[in-house]
């Protein structure tokens, strides 16, 4: 039996780095990745790897994304920029990133701070305008529809730019992704480690790469708008531990807590991906030769 696996990308920001660790460890050790689900960040690292199989390509290309002027200059990633260091006064802070992005404006009259230009500019140039059957390894994303809630999995005729921008569509940061006359937004607020979309499009011999944090942050929130985030937070964090309970392996390489839009730890983020990858090869590789099934079935027999 073939050593392969499907590889679950979760989502995760710009600790989504960290999958692209991940995928080197499993390609280093002769592992073969027979299809890729990403959900939002892993939708755009999986979207990227699936369509070029080359993990040289899939970081320069990450790289060139947050690197790119259109980027640097967008909310996301100018937030921890405009953040400056700890001792800077608090105030003047808040208001650089108010005045300088519009946020407090956008949060109230707009579906999300980006505009659909902002979306345009930052991604379109690093993802490809196929169907999702176009790519080298089979790939599937899921988002989630704003009018009706409901999980909806794209692969096969998809459009891969649109399914993968829906599926990366963070609440009140993005705005809704309009595919097939209806509205979409991040994956992860029902499936953040595409675990239910694995389940539905009958895909086996799963591994999961969770790039969540350690654990939630215990700091208090300190204004409405952090405790809506926190309770956010909270409620997914209750989604993904229902949903790792069905993962054969799961890789959780985040050590510690860092930023959602921390892309200055990019590289950290690669190499904690590539460590924790290693130190569960072992797992992956039972899982990948189907060896996992084959103690399980002499246990029943036997």
């Amino acid at each position: 039996m073939a050593a392969r696996i499907t590889l679950n990308l979760g989502g995760g920001a710009a600790r989504g780095f960290a999958h692209i660790g991940a995928i080197r460890a499993i390609v280093e050790n002769g592992i073969g990745i027979e299809r890729i689900i990403g959900v939002s960040m892993g939708a755009i690292c999986g979207a990227v790897y699936s369509f070029m199989p080359d993990v040289d390509f899939l970081e320069k290309r990450l790289k060139q994304l947050i690197n790119f002027e259109a980027f640097k200059e967008s909310v996301v990633g100018s937030w921890t920029a405009n953040e400056g260091p700890v001792g800077k006064n608090i105030v003047r802070r808040a208001q650089k990133i108010l005045t300088g992005t519009n946020i407090l404006r956008r949060i109230f009259t707009a579906t999300g701070v980006l505009t659909p230009a902002d979306v345009y500019a930052v991604l379109h140039p690093f993802l490809p305008d196929v169907q999702i059957s176009a790519t080298e390894i089979p790939f599937a994303t899921a988002a989630v529809n704003i009018r009706t809630g409901e999980l909806r999995v794209f692969q096969g005729s998809d459009r891969l730019r649109s399914a993968v921008i829906a599926s990366a569509s963070m609440p009140m940061i993005f705005p809704p992704e309009k595919i097939d006359g209806e509205w979409y937004v991040d994956g992860g607020v029902l499936d953040k480690l595409g675990i239910e979309t694995a389940a539905r499009i009958g895909a086996d011999r799963v591994i999961v790469v969770d790039v969540s944090d350690e654990k939630l942050p215990d700091k208090l929130p300190r204004s409405g708008f952090d405790v809506m985030l926190k309770t956010e937070e909270i409620a997914s964090e209750h989604r993904r531990s229902i949903q790792l309970a069905r993962a054969k392996v799961v890789v959780r390489p985040i050590k510690g807590n860092f930023h959602w839009a921390d892309y200055s730890a990019a590289e950290a983020f690669m190499q904690m991906g590539y460590d924790a990858t290693l130190d569960k090869m072992a797992d992956i590789r039972n899982v990948a030769t189907g060896r996992r099934v084959f103690s399980f079935l002499r246990q029943i027999v036997g």
